[in-house]
């Protein structure tokens, strides 16, 4: 088999770069992916926050594109424009927030700076003691969306405008070869078909590899080599996986996120409708939560949490340490509530907890777009698009060229996020 554009990973990522190449024009696109019902995706297993109120041009840039584009298509993708409230405990991170209004405020989000005392009063069903609150921001742009409607959305106009995703599919080896420059070249990819269509995954075929990166020989359907003119890695958590067949450092680290839904008991009708008709709140102590339905979604990032390919859930025991104490400190209303389920999912770690995008060095047709660290949903459209041109017509416009891996390299040129939850 031959393509010009083979994408290796197709969550949200993949499949955004895939849709804006060719809306662009680029024929003859491929997308192989071992998980495209995405039961073990990233993007689907996310609390499905979206906002732009980041610290760095690159993510509010791209961020608040793709706000834009979910706002276009609110009804296909249930964007709901709720607004995130972030509450500061620490002086010194409430002070970059000031300092970083006007960059967020230059791309129309219209970030308000709160009091302790204006958070009470604005949001009355919340009751932090205020002594935990030096100050608080509020994004009315941001705002909730469906990840799941999202990637659908890219995936389905992908294959309208002819691009091909093939399911079932690991990438398991690549070949390159040398140029008069020295520089590398991508000729083709390996894949094995994997057997096991129950998308269910009731066997646990699918989580295992992920999880171990080997094959059952008793699972392997096929091989098949994909020659290809230009590569894209957009497999995120995974991406080192894919780093490392050709000899390529990856500093992305795959690290555990839980989350879990919550019933809420509580006497105030009121209270209880206000709490529901919020956006997202993000507390001092690092939870955040977010109306979901007639419950409450919540997520907390342990800080010791090792990193590595684990998708178990740690159960009512994660909710009773780590979450319900977090949610009473910021309102009362969470006395009474209980825990109804929770999951979890991987993020791609990066050291300024930044994404990877643009070409590697080295390679003359080898590009990357991963490890969002949390945001692919949110920054999805703004990168999609940013490296579609990029491959397309050899350079980008904006502020992208900013995430390309070099700049780990020096430690002056990271893009370090502290707003990463």
């Amino acid at each position: 088999m031959k393509t010009n554009v083979l994408i290796a990973g197709g969550g949200i990522i993949g499949s955004a770069v895939a849709w804006a190449l060719a809306a662009r024009g680029v024929s003859d696109v491929t997308v192989v992916d071992l998980d495209l019902t995405g039961l073990y995706a990233s993007s689907e297993l996310n609390a499905g926050g979206a906002r732009a109120t980041w610290w760095q041009p690159v993510n509010v840039e791209t961020c608040a594109a793709t706000l834009e584009f979910f706002r276009e298509h609110a009804d296909a993708f249930s964007f709901r424009e709720r607004g995130y409230l972030w509450l500061y405990g620490e002086q010194m991170l409430f002070e970059i927030a000031k300092e970083k209004l006007e960059l967020q405020n230059d791309f129309g989000l219209g970030v308000e700076l709160l009091t302790p005392s204006d958070v009470v009063e604005r949001f009355r069903t919340l009751d932090p003691d205020p002594a935990r609150l030096v100050g608080a921001t509020f994004s009315p742009r941001d705002g909730l969306v469906n990840p799941n409607a999202v990637r659908q959305w890219y995936r389905r106009e992908a294959e309208s405008l002819g691009v091909r995703f093939l399911n079932r599919h690991y990438v398991i080896g690549v070949s390159t070869t040398r140029q008069a420059d020295s520089k590398r070249r991508v000729t083709w990819v390996e894949v094995l078909e994997i057997i096991g269509r129950d998308p269910t995954d009731r066997e646990g075929t699918i989580r295992d590899i992920l999880t171990t990166h080997v094959v059952p020989p008793d699972r392997t359907a096929a091989h098949e080599r994909i020659e290809c003119d230009v590569v894209v890695n957009c497999l995120g958590a995974w991406s080192p996986v894919f780093s490392a067949k050709i000899g390529v450092s990856d500093v992305t680290e795959p690290t555990r996120r839980q989350i879990c839904m919550v019933s809420v008991q509580h006497e105030d009708a009121q209270r209880i409708g206000e709490l529901l008709s919020m956006g997202m709140v993000v507390d001092p102590s690092d939870l955040y939560f977010h109306p979901e339905g007639k419950d409450i979604l919540a997520g907390y990032s342990i800080p010791e949490e090792a990193p590595g390919f684990d998708f178990s859930y740690d159960g009512e025991g994660f909710f009773m340490e780590h979450v319900w104490p977090r949610l009473v400190q910021c309102s009362s209303v969470f006395e009474r509530c209980k825990h109804v389920r929770g999951w979890s999912g991987l993020y791609a770690v990066t050291p300024d907890r930044s994404g990877i995008a643009g070409p590697v060095r080295g390679f003359t047709n080898l590009f990357e777009a991963h490890s969002f660290t949390g945001r692919g949903v949110m920054q999805s459209y703004g990168i999609a698009t940013a490296m579609a041109e990029w491959i397309d017509l050899g350079s980008p416009s904006g502020a992208i060229t900013a995430l390309t891996r070099e700049r780990f390299a020096d430690p002056a040129r990271w893009l370090v996020e502290d707003l990463h939850i």
